[in-house]
């Protein structure tokens, strides 16, 4: 149960990481565009990045319930901390800069 925890957590945050790199990867295309193609444009991206987004809250949950589940004195353990760390950080980039 614990591999698949690992696994499911792995998937998730995968997801909200090739998110956030295409969202990055899109943003100098994006810049040349005027306003109105900008508009049009976004509305296209819209429902895939919301539908994907989910992987951000649920990869960040399901590591902080690994973190729980791992034996503190193991080194799974402390990667698992700058894990959920980098996760907690992640999320609060998006809250503080949208």
């Amino acid at each position: 149960m614990f591999t698949v925890l690992q696994i499911t957590t792995v998937f998730l945050v995968a997801i909200a990481m090739a998110l956030a790199l295409a969202h990055a990867l899109e943003l100098p295309g994006k810049l040349r565009l005027d306003k109105k193609a900008y508009y049009a444009v976004q509305s296209i991206y819209y429902p895939g990045f919301t539908i994907g987004g989910i992987g951000e809250a649920a990869g960040t949950i399901a590591a902080i319930i690994l973190l729980f589940l791992t034996p503190r004195a193991s080194v799974e353990f402390w990667l698992t901390v700058v894990a959920v760390i980098g996760l907690i950080g992640m999320q609060g980039v998006y809250w503080i800069f949208t």
